[in-house]
């Protein structure tokens, strides 16, 4: 083919419709204004929403925290007085040691065992019936009564 060939071209207008312009009806839109209005009120509600529940978890995590570290404290001077019980329990089971007693009655107390014209041997009966022998008896008087009958 060559460029100088013409080419036949047909041009059919029987099947058109009218080529004027048709003229379109006006549609009164609704205002945009309130929808973009009520958007933003919702988007922003739902910001304002999500920030708060996010404060909202941060004060319970940071009460949380809070009381943690309060019942660290707490087990924390718990194992130190029970420290101190034991180191009080040691003192007391070596002062009720009794060889302990005795290093200390020698001592400090300048005690010493008795000796044979020292000791008095006592003879008790014990009756089935009665309970004791005659302990409200006024001649014996306790070591105390008479210290008091000192001072008074």
């Amino acid at each position: 083919m060559s460029a100088l060939s013409k080419r036949n071209y047909s041009y059919d207008y029987d099947n058109q419709q009218d080529l004027e312009p048709k003229i379109k009806k006006r549609v009164i839109k609704k205002k945009k204004k309130n929808k973009i209005t009520i958007g933003a009120i919702k988007n922003w509600l739902i910001v304002i929403a999500i920030f708060g529940l996010g404060i909202m978890i941060i004060y319970n995590y940071a009460t949380i925290t809070e009381k943690k570290m309060a019942i660290t404290d707490l087990e924390d001077e718990i194992v130190a007085l029970n420290d101190e019980i034991d180191g009080y329990n040691i003192y007391l089971e070596s002062l009720n040691n009794t060889n302990m007693i005795e290093s200390m009655a020698k001592s400090y107390l300048g005690m010493n065992y008795p000796t044979r014209k020292q000791t008095v041997f006592l003879n008790v009966t014990y009756d089935e019936n009665s309970e004791l022998a005659n302990n409200d008896d006024e001649s014996e008087v306790s070591l105390l009564q008479r210290a008091f009958r000192l001072f008074q």
